[in-house]
């Protein structure tokens, strides 16, 4: 007779950890990863615990930095020990109960977006009466691609739902809006921004529904790199020859975003996630939740291949209703595997140290007080050469402060952008402005103005010495693609 031996109890991690050592971190060149994503970024905190523990390595007083002193041999020592570094799983991707690789049964569904799993657990959720409503993000029927966040109450709102659009929406009002229309039981589809958002106001000492009893809100999170801005990205699109209203579909895959006319043919056009890096929006560069940590149920394609998606399950209500799902034919569902979950980690990563590289510039233009120009008399409106009106009202694209040297008759004008992308070509204009006529003209032309970058521009004003100064200037911004964006007259005059 022979005893039974114990069953070993191991955690859903448990079989990565050599992943974690040998690739994570850096199977070739750890050392390297060390010095290009924490030495050079500038968030290293000179503990020399790298230098520490590992036998090539010492600290360098005069540099403030790691250097080698023999070969590396890419063990992943000095990285692993870095308090800097992001490696244990954990805290890549959050915890989770249950992870698989599913994809739907409902033939509405097939050949949706990805694996259609989000579409099909909402049908089988409006079947089983288990919710009211669900708030989803839809396409504007009036504004192609543009997001509107919206209540359904039916499975086949849910079909017609289905799709990504990778841009914000304003989910969480809608979901307020659902709230006060007396909807008790309501499923939140949303990305991990918006996701922490409900989790903030269910569980914070001041969530405003902390205390709330007449509504259970199911989240069902959406794996999330980057959210493209409507206003930069749409219009290239449109310059590259892309018919926005006859794209059915758009996907990100293997670093690329994919534009489709037929959601089952090849992709119209497709470009690299660094190409449209420009057109995202820059509260994406902070964020460093790919899955959706704080959701019942996370969805993603990461990791799972063609036409089907990565589940985590991180709640008991989560992993009941998949199962559940599954079982009333819903989904297809299988165990994940260790080559899931190594990509999913690995480009959880990625997520978690783009913070390390953001960087806010500041660019100083200086014009030379003694340049002659010849002034300007006759003034003409600005021509809109994208043919558009620009958006004037919507969204503030830049704001402007001054501050006068007076010593120096030189009025310091510093222009921010505060639209959240990239503004490409844009052409500054700025005049003394005496009753009906303009002089002294000063036009220049920024290539790339990043988001909440500021420039500082120093324009001359004329004055006689030792005299109070007073000045009208006009300030105007223009882009190709949105025309005149900004246009405000700074008044100079002494404080009295």
């Amino acid at each position: 007779m022979t005893e039974d031996k114990p069953e070993q109890t191991e955690t859903p991690y448990e079989y990565s950890f050599e992943f974690i050592q040998k690739k994570l971190e850096g199977k070739k060149d750890s050392f390297g990863m060390l010095m290009k994503e924490i030495v050079r970024t500038g968030i290293c905190t000179e503990c020399a615990t790298c230098a520490a523990v590992c036998p090539v390595l010492e600290w360098d007083d005069l540099t403030a930095q790691p250097k080698l002193i023999g070969k590396c041999t890419g063990c992943g020592i000095c990285y692993n020990q870095c308090p800097r570094t992001i490696t244990d799983p954990y805290q890549l991707m959050g915890e989770f109960k249950t992870g698989y690789v599913s994809n739907t049964n409902i033939p509405e569904v097939i050949g949706g977006q990805d694996g259609g799993t989000v579409t099909s657990l909402l049908c089988y959720l409006f079947d089983e009466h288990l919710i009211d409503a669900a708030v989803v993000t839809m396409k504007d029927p009036s504004n192609p691609w543009h997001p509107v966040a919206q209540i359904i109450t039916s499975k086949d709102d849910a079909i017609k739902s289905s799709g990504s659009i990778y841009s914000h929406s304003q989910t969480v009002e809608a979901l307020m809006d659902a709230v006060r229309q007396d909807f008790r039981s309501i499923a939140f589809v949303g990305t991990p921004c918006n996701i922490d958002a409900v989790s903030k106001m269910f569980d914070s000492p001041t969530g405003m529904l902390k205390y709330f009893m007449r509504c259970h809100v199911l989240k069902i999170g959406l794996f999330c790199m980057d959210s493209f801005a409507p206003e930069a990205i749409y219009p290239f699109f449109e310059k590259e020859g892309i018919d926005l209203s006859k794209v059915q579909k758009m996907d990100i895959n293997k670093g690329k975003f994919h534009l489709y006319y037929d959601p089952q043919g090849e992709p119209v056009k497709s470009y690299t996630i660094r190409q449209l890096d420009k057109f995202k929006s820059s509260s994406c560069n902070f964020c460093t939740d790919l899955t959706a940590e704080n959701a019942d149920i996370s969805v993603g394609s990461v990791g799972s291949g063609a036409n089907k998606n990565t589940v985590f399950a991180r709640s008991g209500i989560g992993t009941e209703i998949m199962e559940d799902a599954a079982e009333k034919g819903y989904l297809k569902i299988e165990p994940f595997n260790a080559i899931n979950l190594n990509a999913v980690l690995f480009l959880a990563k990625l997520k978690k140290v783009s913070q390390y590289t953001v960087r806010k510039r500041k660019v100083f233009i200086v014009r030379d007080a003694d340049e002659k120009e010849e002034p300007r008399i006759e003034t003409k409106p600005e021509v809109d050469q994208a043919g558009v009106k620009p958006p004037l009202g919507a969204r503030k694209f830049l704001s402007v402060s001054k501050d006068l040297k007076e010593t120096d008759q030189i009025l310091n004008i510093s222009l921010t952008n505060t639209i959240g992308f990239v503004l490409e070509d844009m052409k500054i204009r700025i005049v003394s402005v005496e009753e009906l006529f303009e002089k002294k003209p000063w036009i220049t032309t920024i290539t790339e103005l990043f988001p909440f970058e500021t420039i500082e521009i120093g324009y001359p004003i004329d004055g006689e010495p030792g005299q109070p100064i007073r000045a009208n200037v006009l300030v105007e911004a223009s882009t190709e693609a949105f025309g005149k964006i900004f246009s405000r007259t700074l008044k100079i005059a002494p404080e009295e």
